[in-house]
This record gives C-alpha cells, sequence and structure tokens, in this order.
C-alpha cells in the first residue's frame, strides 16, 4: 500500500502539535496545580494529624518511662528500659511520614516538570528520526511518570484506611497511658510519706508498712506492664499503616510498571 506523503505529512504535523501541547501544558500548568499547597491541602493535613499522635505517644512514654525509672529500689528499672528503647521506633514513623511529606510534592513536580515534558521531547524527535527505541522510551517515561505520581497519594489513602480503623485504639493509649503515669506518681509519693517516720513505726506495724508498700509495688508493676504493652500494640499498628502498607502499595505499582514495560507499546509510527 503506498501512503500519500501529504497525509503523513499532516499526521505528523498533528501528532507533533499535540506533543508540544502536552509538554508546554505538562511543565507550565500541571507542575504548578499539583505542587500548588491546595491541591494536597487534605493529605498533607492526614499526614500531620498521623505526626501528631506519634508526638503524644512517644511524649507520654518518655514520662511514663522517667516516673517508673524513679521509684525506690529500682524494681521498675526493666520495663523503663524497654520503655526507652522503643522510644526509636517513633523516630522511625515520624520520618517516614516527613518522608510522605515531600514525596506528595516533589514527585508531581519531577513528573509534570521533567518526565512528561522530556517524554514528549522523545516522541517529537521519533517523528523525525523514526527509530522505535525513541517511540518506546517517550511512551514509557509518561507511563513511568503517571504512575509513580498516582503510587504516592494511592500508598498514603491506603495507609489512611488502616490507620483511621485504629485510631481510637491510639488515642485511648494516650489516655491509659497518662492515667496510669498519674498512679504510679500518686504512688510513689504515698512511698515517700511512708518513709519519711519509719523510725516511729515499728514493732507490729512495720509488718503491715511492709506488706502494704509491697502490694503497691505490685500494683505499680502492673500498671507499668500494661503501659508497656499499649505501647508495643500502638508502634506496631504505626509501623504497618506508615511504613509497610506504604511501601507494599508502592512495589504493587512497581510490578505494573514492568508487566507494562514488558510489552511493546505501540501508540504512534
Amino acid at each position: 500500500m503506498i501512503k500519500d506523503p501529504k497525509v503523513e505529512y499532516s499526521k505528523r504535523t498533528i501528532i507533533l502539535i499535540i506533543l508540544i501541547i502536552i509538554g508546554l501544558l505538562s511543565r507550565f500548568l500541571v507542575s504548578k496545580i499539583v505542587t500548588d499547597p491546595s491541591f494536597n491541602a487534605a493529605t498533607i493535613e492526614s499526614l500531620e494529624e498521623k505526626k501528631i499522635t506519634v508526638l503524644k505517644l512517644a511524649s507520654t512514654m518518655a514520662a511514663s518511662s522517667t516516673a517508673l525509672s524513679l521509684l525506690p529500689g529500682d524494681v521498675a528499672m526493666p520495663i523503663a528500659n524497654q520503655m526507652v528503647e522503643l522510644n526509636k521506633y517513633f523516630i522511625v514513623v515520624i520520618s517516614a511520614i516527613i518522608l510522605e511529606k515531600i514525596l506528595v510534592s516533589v514527585v508531581g513536580y519531577v513528573t509534570f516538570s521533567y518526565v512528561i515534558p522530556l517524554a514528549c521531547i522523545l516522541g517529537i524527535a521519533y517523528l523525525y528520526v523514526k527509530v522505535d527505541g525513541l517511540r518506546n522510551l517517550a511512551i514509557k517515561l509518561a507511563i513511568f511518570g503517571i504512575v509513580i505520581f498516582a503510587a504516592i497519594p494511592v500508598s498514603i489513602k491506603m495507609s489512611d484506611l488502616i490507620y483511621s480503623s485504629y485510631q481510637a485504639s491510639l488515642e485511648q493509649t494516650v489516655e491509659i497511658a497518662n492515667e496510669n503515669k498519674e498512679f504510679i506518681e500518686e504512688k510513689k509519693e504515698e512511698f515517700a510519706d511512708e518513709d519519711k517516720n519509719w523510725m516511729d513505726r515499728i514493732g507490729d506495724y512495720f509488718s503491715n508498712l511492709t506488706s502494704k508498700i509491697g502490694l503497691g509495688m505490685s500494683e505499680i508493676l502492673k500498671k507499668g506492664e500494661d503501659i508497656l504493652n499499649k505501647y508495643i500494640d500502638a508502634i506496631a499498628i504505626l509501623i504497618i499503616s506508615t511504613c509497610v502498607i506504604p511501601i507494599i502499595v508502592i512495589l504493587f505499582f512497581v510490578w505494573i510498571i514492568k508487566i507494562l514495560f514488558g510489552f511493546e507499546i505501540r501508540f504512534f509510527k
């Protein structure tokens, strides 16, 4: 079949104009829209709420650990030390949240300011050079940019779904931790009062005092263990919702890209 040069020229001109328009719109319009604070306001607000919750948990854990470490006899030091060790996981979660906040804006800017325009330039070059590698690279770059741009918001949305299911539990953990911390501090003050005039409380009352202190210590240790278990559950929820789920979603998108790039895509010749 003989191709009409005029038809081919018109087709190439139309595709050229379309690619130029797409590249210019992507670079000078869409990139500004996706980096505007209002565009990602809901996502940023959601991440900020998570960050506030994590900071509350970290501060209450530090306060609980301090209260336990100041008890007489160092009986609660093992629990206090475990809480100190767990605090590093809050840093990991906060780092993940901050990274997600950065990626929300940066990925959109890079995609529509550089990746899509570059794909359009390669497509234009193919119209004149007719090298199949340029065409395939242009299409793959465009698909890669769009998929990566979509991956971050989707991963955060999936994270939000998991987080919202356990948000009440996390808030309850903060409340219970504060209540238990107050209980521990009250008991510590009681022990201090009991020890002030211990020389005047010898004899039959001494055994009663020892029993009372031992019972109080048992209650404190039980409260400390409860706080520790609550924090372990909270950390597990936060790590899964802010670290594991986003990584799984991004890997899923990477898998999609790998499948798409495994085929030869033909859009224009």
